[in-house]
């Protein structure tokens, strides 16, 4: 593994200047999120670099492990046990025929790798048998490739969603990607998977590092994260719906993603995408909107929503026919140890 010491922390070279963990090449502010869509009271705003050489962005200062845990205090945050169920139907109506035209029509432009029970099958190694998954929130993701395993554990930090898994049955231990429990090191593991992970950690280079140790010869590990590169992002930036500032500390592209993984003594076999008809539904485009009027200080408006919807169809004319890297919310890549 390459010596990346440091990646937990932006190194200044002087009070206004980052430089990128990956390349020591300065980085410029890309962008400030004035507020926490998800905690509108909240009025701090976070501040992401970004390094053009690299395609990698962080926000500073860096939190320290307490304060990042910090920002998971809400009670519709999707890892809980109290998930708040969305209205689908109250979505539906706010977005109107438009809205609800536009993921249909999305849906016949989708080529996304989606992570089904049949993906999954298609590429767990043959005679795989323990797998992992590092921050499996509370454990939806291992009932969908668990049972091509003999064994399976997971990781996850919060303890409400470690209850909830464990009430289901699954074996999670607590615990971070940084700081993984000394338990998994009773054996290899031929699956690890970080689903939306990675943007969370505040070193992703020592957290995929720590995974590859625990990675069996021949095993596979999945890494997906939010894809910085898309359309979507660059026309909605600190609105973006997977941007979700301060809880992504980490902004990747495909180029500064497979970096991290090789600098964690990774190769890469696999690079993919997926997420491109979610980005047109109902769901989306009112928490795109939502997001919009929380960093302006108020509550949402249908105007709000109307502007929302003239976004959806720019995006989705821009991104039909586009490049993956261009068109989908989310970009994955399979590796072995190198």
């Amino acid at each position: 593994m390459k010596d990346f010491a440091g990646v937990a922390s932006l190194q200044m070279s002087d009070e206004t200047m980052a430089r990128c963990p990956l390349t020591g090449a300065p980085m410029h502010p890309l962008l400030t999120v004035p507020r926490d869509w998800r905690r509108p009271t909240e009025k701090t705003d976070w501040t992401i670099w970004w390094s053009d050489r690299a395609d990698f962005g962080q926000i500073f200062p860096r939190p320290t492990p307490l304060e990042a845990a910090g920002y998971y205090d809400i009670e519709a945050y999707y890892t809980h046990a109290e998930r708040l169920a969305p209205d689908a139907e109250a979505e539906a109506r706010e977005v109107g025929l438009l809205g609800r035209a536009l993921g249909a029509l999305a849906f016949r432009f989708e080529r996304g790798a989606e992570p089904t029970r049949a993906w999954w099958r298609s590429v767990i190694p043959p005679n795989a048998r323990h797998g992992l998954e590092i921050g499996c929130g509370d454990g939806d993701r291992m009932l969908t490739f668990g049972p091509f395993l003999q064994t399976m554990r997971g990781v996850e930090p919060d303890p409400r969603a470690v209850s909830v898994a464990c009430g289901r049955g699954l074996t999670v231990l607590n615990g971070t990607a940084e700081d993984l429990p000394a338990e998994l090191g009773d054996r290899q593991h031929d699956v690890i998977v970080f689903s939306h992970v990675l943007e969370h950690t505040i070193d992703p280079v020592k957290s995929l590092a720590n995974a590859a140790a625990l990675l069996a010869p021949g095993g596979l590990m999945s890494v997906e994260v939010p894809n910085n590169g898309s359309t979507g992002m660059r026309q909605m930036r600190a609105n973006w719906r997977w941007l979700d500032a301060p809880r992504h500390l980490n902004f990747f592209t495909e180029k500064s993603l497979v970096a991290c993984a090789e600098a964690a003594g990774l190769t890469i076999k696999a690079v993919l995408y997926r997420g491109y008809v979610r980005q047109f539904m109902p769901d989306w485009i009112v928490d795109e909107a939502r997001s919009g009027a929380v960093m302006e200080g108020r509550a949402l408006t249908r105007r709000d929503i109307r502007r929302q919807l003239a976004h959806s169809v720019r995006l989705l004319a821009r991104t039909a026919l586009a490049h993956p890297s261009h068109k989908y919310d989310s970009v994955r890549i399979l590796c072995t140890r190198a």
